[in-house]
């Protein structure tokens, strides 16, 4: 019953400068638990909330990808500077990896 909550370093693709768009977002786990459940959120440029991408309560699976805003089908984030996650998991959920599909887009000139 307790949640487990993983906060990721801020991920700016080695440049603060430039603008980034995120393609999707891959979280593996072991064998899901019938009771386990993962939660993927992320926040960009210093926000104060996160928004959820997923929450993966499928039984057996070992991953789950996203590439929209699953509950609205939204688009993920675009033109950001930098992005944190948070990972959360509950009922015997173990997370194993974590990857992102991010598009640097350069420097825009004003």
């Amino acid at each position: 019953t307790i949640t487990s909550i993983y906060d990721t370093q801020i991920f700016n693709a080695g440049d603060a400068a430039s603008y980034k768009d995120l393609e999707d977002a891959t979280i593996t786990t072991v064998f899901m638990p019938a009771a386990g459940q993962i939660v993927l959120r992320y926040r960009i440029n210093a926000e104060t909330s996160y928004t959820t991408i997923f929450t993966n309560t499928t039984n057996n699976s070992i991953s789950h990808i996203a590439n929209n805003i699953e509950s609205s089908g939204a688009a993920l984030p675009k033109d950001y500077k930098e992005i944190q996650f948070r990972i959360e998991s509950t009922g015997g959920a173990e997370v194993t990896g974590f990857s992102i599909i991010e598009d640097k887009k350069g420097r825009r000139h004003v």
